[in-house]
C-alpha cells in the first residue's frame, strides 16, 4: 500500500452530541455559511463530536492500546453534565469551531483529566497537549467573526465513547461507549 493510501487511523474519547442538539449545530452551520457567504466544506452530522483526549499508539500493537482504551473507559467515574455552546468562531487557522460556556469547559476539563489519570493508573501516558474544548462545524482557511449563539445549543453529556477516526477518509467508527453517573 503506497503512503497516500495507507489508513492512518486515529484513536480518541469524545462527547457526542444528542441527535437533536446533531440537527441544531447542522442547521446552524448552515446558517452561518449563508449568512457570511462561504462555501467551506461543513462536517457531516454523524461525525460531530466534541473531542476529549487523544489515545496515542506509539509503538504499542493496535490491540494492546484498544484494550488500555477499554480499561480507561471502565475506569472513569464522573457525573453527567450539560454541555453548552455559547458561540461560534475559528480555531487553529482552519476550522470554523462551537465554543463552549465556561461551566461546561470546565466540565470537560474535570472529565477528561479523569480520563488522563485512568491512563496513568495503568501506565498508559495521554494528552499532552493544551485542551480547549470546542466542536468542529466545518473547514475554512478564512477566519470568521466571533459569533454569540442565541440561543445556546444544549444537550446532556451521558456517556464518553471511544471513536477511531480514519484521516483523511471521513469515517468514524465507535468503539466503545460508557454512561456518566447520575
Amino acid at each position: 500500500m503506497g503512503r497516500s493510501q495507507a489508513r492512518r487511523e486515529a484513536l480518541y474519547f469524545a462527547v457526542l452530541p444528542d441527535a437533536e442538539a446533531a440537527v441544531r449545530i447542522a442547521e446552524l452551520e448552515t446558517g452561518l455559511r449563508r449568512r457570511l457567504g462561504r462555501t467551506w466544506r461543513p462536517c457531516a452530522r454523524a461525525r460531530l463530536h466534541l473531542s476529549l483526549l487523544g489515545v496515542a499508539a506509539g509503538s504499542l500493537a493496535r490491540d494492546t492500546v484498544l484494550a488500555a482504551a477499554t480499561r480507561i473507559g471502565a475506569a472513569v467515574a464522573f457525573p453527567s453534565f450539560e454541555v453548552v455552546f455559547t458561540g461560534a468562531a475559528s480555531f487553529g487557522g482552519a476550522s470554523v469551531v462551537l465554543a463552549c460556556s465556561e461551566g461546561s469547559a470546565a466540565a470537560l476539563t474535570g472529565l477528561r483529566d479523569r480520563l488522563k489519570d485512568a491512563g496513568d493508573d495503568i501506565g498508559l501516558r495521554l494528552g499532552a497537549r493544551a485542551f480547549t474544548p470546542h466542536l468542529t462545524v466545518a473547514y475554512d482557511e478564512t477566519p470568521i467573526p466571533e459569533t454569540m449563539l442565541d440561543p445556546p445549543i444544549r444537550w446532556p453529556a451521558r456517556e464518553i465513547v471511544l471513536v477511531s477516526s480514519e484521516q483523511g477518509r471521513g469515517r468514524h467508527t465507535h468503539l466503545g461507549r460508557w454512561p456518566l453517573a447520575g
